[in-house]
């Protein structure tokens, strides 16, 4: 994903290529402001937590902007993200509570509006909020990706990221977007689905997407106050 989301940069004028809608706050990310989170938890992942070519990851971080950031870090750095026994775990303080492996191996990252990190993570927990912090917001690759590597590993399949993107396509064929156009998301669906509308379709296609993380939306005057072509529900 490191071209595409280079081309994304310099392609991409500063209107927001991810939106978040909550209950708490908005945030509107640019494609330099993603690519900028993107690089500086991609620096964190390989310089501080020293994670190798043949990782694995699992995130788990709902339709929180932050989410597609660590999806992007994900397929940035050339892991693999998967659904089962992954090196590592991304995701919220809330489900820290409830993990039942080793801290050592979850990344806790912050639900706050601004990204601001969490302040009662238990002992022996990764605070990656804090962390990435220390990290610059210029990343290198550190190893070449090869075309057929699985970006993607799930009990249903492997996809590399082109296929990624072929699947985003048909996605976006289905739900009648067009390239370059402005939909809203809500709900929850497969990691393949959640991927491809998070971060495949706005990074590699031009589309921007407004994540929808409230309780009870009024999507009807979500979808007037943001210009959206339509909104995607998921599940």
């Amino acid at each position: 994903m490191f071209a595409e989301l280079q081309k994304c940069v310099r392609g991409r004028g500063p209107s927001p290529i991810v939106t978040w809608l909550s209950d708490i706050g908005r945030i509107e990310l640019s494609a330099i402001t993603f690519n900028n989170a993107i690089s500086k938890a991609s620096n964190f992942l390989v310089d501080g937590l020293e994670l190798e070519e043949d990782a694995t990851v699992s995130i788990s971080l709902g339709n929180h902007w932050q989410a597609p950031v660590w999806f992007g870090v994900a397929l940035n750095t050339g892991l693999t993200i998967v659904d089962r026994e992954p090196a590592i775990t991304f995701g919220t303080n809330s489900v820290a509570k409830t993990w039942q492996g080793s801290p050592e191996e979850f990344v806790v990252v912050s639900r706050d509006p601004f990204g601001m990190p969490e302040k009662d993570i238990a002992a022996g927990f990764i605070n990656g909020s804090a962390e990435v912090r220390n990290f610059g917001d210029f990343f290198s690759p550190r190893w070449p990706v090869a075309s057929d590597h699985n970006a993607v590993a799930i009990d249903s399949g492997e996809f590399t990221w082109f296929q990624l993107m072929q699947r985003a396509q048909e996605l976006a064929d289905a739900n009648g977007l067009e390239s370059g156009q402005s939909y809203g998301l809500h709900g929850s669906s497969d990691l393949i689905i959640t991927i491809a509308f998070q971060v495949v379709l706005p990074v590699a296609f031009g589309h921007s997407v407004v994540l929808i993380d409230q309780a009870n939306p009024d999507l009807d005057a979500i979808k007037k106050q943001e210009k959206l072509e339509q909104i995607v529900l998921l599940g």
